[in-house]
């Protein structure tokens, strides 16, 4: 979010308020701009529409999970930059669960081209940072010979899944914590030292 101008931030700030309290459904560029204190006009000064602004933020969330993954996968065995990767995105989530409401907002994905190819497209980097971190975790003999892309799935799943269960029990219960345990049972799974 570097790139927006304070205004720009501020608005961001109140639609991820707007959200947070009354959902999804309740962010209007007319609440923005009673939440903000600016008229209608001002607001779309800044923004376009209400997808430019779920497109800001969710270009706010990409740029913070490929700066994680690349600080994550420049050091250590490929199985330690995948289990950085998974507990610093619960960390993330939990510190923004607003910012995870919109993500996971998949009807919101289907009816706008844009954000959908934006979402494809943080998919696709995470896809191809932690592929490369599997198949370097399986020449150090780490993790089990398995297709790589199948790993991704049984790792991404397993996150995606757990996020899900967190935002429908309203966020009850610690997320970080949880991922940990699923990481330790996932870790238990996916080690080459669990073959027999």
């Amino acid at each position: 979010m570097e790139h927006l101008t304070d205004r720009q931030k501020q608005i961001i700030a109140a639609a991820l308020g707007i959200i947070s309290e009354r959902g999804l459904e309740a962010l209007t560029m007319k609440a923005i701009a009673q939440r903000v204190g600016f008229s209608d006009a001002a607001v779309y000064r800044h923004f376009q529409d209400k997808s430019s602004v779920l497109s800001a933020m969710v270009d706010g969330f990409a740029a913070d999970s490929l700066r994680a993954l690349k600080r994550i996968g420049s050091n250590g065995s490929g199985l330690e930059n995948i289990r950085g990767f998974f507990l610093d995105r619960c960390r993330a989530f939990a510190a923004d669960r607003t910012l995870a409401t919109v993500l996971f907002a998949e009807d919101l994905f289907k009816n706008n081209p844009l954000l959908a190819a934006k979402i494809h497209g943080v998919m696709g980097d995470h896809r191809r940072l932690l592929l490369q971190a599997i198949r370097l975790g399986q020449r150090q003999g780490l993790l089990q010979p398995l297709p790589p892309a199948h790993l991704f799935t049984v790792i991404m799943g397993s996150l995606r899944l757990l996020v899900l269960q967190w935002l429908v029990n309203g966020c009850g219960f610690g997320l970080p914590r949880a991922g940990g345990k699923l990481w330790h049972s996932l870790e238990t799974l996916l080690s080459a030292k669990t073959r027999r």
